[in-house]
């Protein structure tokens, strides 16, 4: 088994741990006060108390996650023990604490109904996790709560109140979990596939546009675009894409409720700016077209350049027009003289490559590399004489 096919460490297993510790001390019987103002401050006590853990349960989740994504980079982008090839920083700037504590159950009810709609849930990893795909197992409120952009809302009582008139949820185990009403299909396995998500990806793809321009990120960049495409609304989904680093690429796709009002939006004259500035903006099956064509006309390499054939790559083989030469075996003097036999040009010596697919991630994005992207990976071509893992620049955010 290779380096980078080799599994990872699993660094928050003990923060699972913690997980179901805390959320079986909450659930446990608490005795009953001889009066209700004993009551009453029990009740203050026991909400103050989750509300603690919940915090601190989140913080000890967001550090599990994140060595775990430390230790699949070094995995995938540095199994030679090379230090500074590649930067594996997490440059997200998002930080949701900027945002006013409120017991708001429209605000409320719209952030959980997100997290466990069909624009999120297929493509959450660890709230998939939880719920079991198709098997849709209750999620525990506590952990939620624990999550960055749930904290706000306060009490935690509100946030059980606001749920109970939920369209698209319900409550279980005496309102202290919640569910989807409607599972997700039965064709959903319960463990997260690639190609699952790809099929949510693919229904929303006529209803989402693509737009660019949005500069560096700031704290609240990702709040600031929500709030700039609220208007033209209502919208499921809009995600921020990032290089591998998690640098935001100044680019986000927006999923809208429908596809009219994508149409809609995409009709807008003049076209919205931000701040003063123009966006470029089209639907995101016109930039998902558009990546293809150039990749097949060479103007944008892919990233990895992984064919159907794997890598091959290192000084002994050829990365110039006549494409990939690993299964001719002839002595590089005999390709010469045939190629100077034929001008060049004409390579009937040379049997015709099946052309490649263009390589997509899970949600149909053409994968493709950055000029800063290039110049690193040939360095480290120079530097080792040998396959090296291939990488993709859009992450979700």
């Amino acid at each position: 088994m290779s380096e980078e096919q080799k599994p990872v460490a699993q660094p928050n297993a003990e923060a699972e741990k913690d997980v179901q510790n805390v959320l079986a001390e909450l659930k446990g019987e608490n005795e009953v006060p001889a009066n209700d103002t004993e009551k009453k401050e029990t009740e203050d006590a026991e909400e103050a108390r989750i509300v603690e853990a919940a915090a601190k349960l989140g913080e000890k989740s967001e550090k599990a996650e994140e060595q775990k994504e430390s230790k699949t980079q070094e995995s995938r982008y540095d199994n030679r023990g090379r230090e500074g090839r590649f930067n594996r920083r997490n440059n997200a700037k998002f930080d949701p604490s900027t945002q006013q504590v409120t017991d708001d159950p429209v605000q409320i009810r719209k952030q959980v109904e997100f997290y466990f709609s069909d624009s999120n849930l297929p493509m959450d990893k660890f709230l998939f996790s939880k719920v079991g795909g198709s098997a849709n197992r209750a999620v525990p409120l506590e952990l939620l709560h624990s999550f960055k952009r749930m904290r706000r809302f306060q009490p935690f009582s509100a946030v059980v109140e606001a749920l109970k008139s939920s369209e698209t949820l319900e409550l279980t185990d005496n309102d202290t979990s919640v569910r989807r009403k409607t599972p997700l299909p039965e064709t959903v396995s319960q463990t997260h596939d690639h190609n699952v998500v790809k099929v949510f990806e693919d229904q929303a793809m006529s209803r989402s546009v693509y737009a660019k321009g949005f500069g560096d990120e700031e704290p609240t960049t990702q709040l600031d675009i929500e709030a700039f495409f609220a208007p033209y609304g209502p919208v499921n989904a809009i995600r921020l894409r990032r290089a591998y680093d998690k640098t935001f690429k100044g680019s986000v796709f927006v999923e809208f409720e429908s596809e009219e009002k994508q149409k809609a939006f995409l009709a807008l004259d003049p076209k919205p700016q931000w701040k003063g500035q123009d966006l470029l903006i089209k639907s995101k099956k016109d930039y998902c077209d558009e990546k293809v064509r150039e990749i097949e006309a060479g103007r944008v390499k892919p990233s990895g350049s992984r064919g159907r054939g794997g890598f091959q790559r290192g000084r002994g083989r050829s990365r110039g027009r006549g494409g990939n030469r690993g299964q001719d075996n002839r002595d590089w003097r005999e390709r010469r003289a045939a190629d100077q036999k034929n001008g060049f040009n004409d390579k009937k010596s040379e049997p015709k490559e099946e052309r490649s697919e263009v390589q997509k991630d899970a949600r149909g994005v053409p994968i493709v590399q950055s000029t800063a992207e290039t110049g690193q990976k040939r360095a480290a071509e120079d530097e080792a004489n040998g396959d090296h893992p291939s990488k993709k620049v859009d992450a979700k955010e």
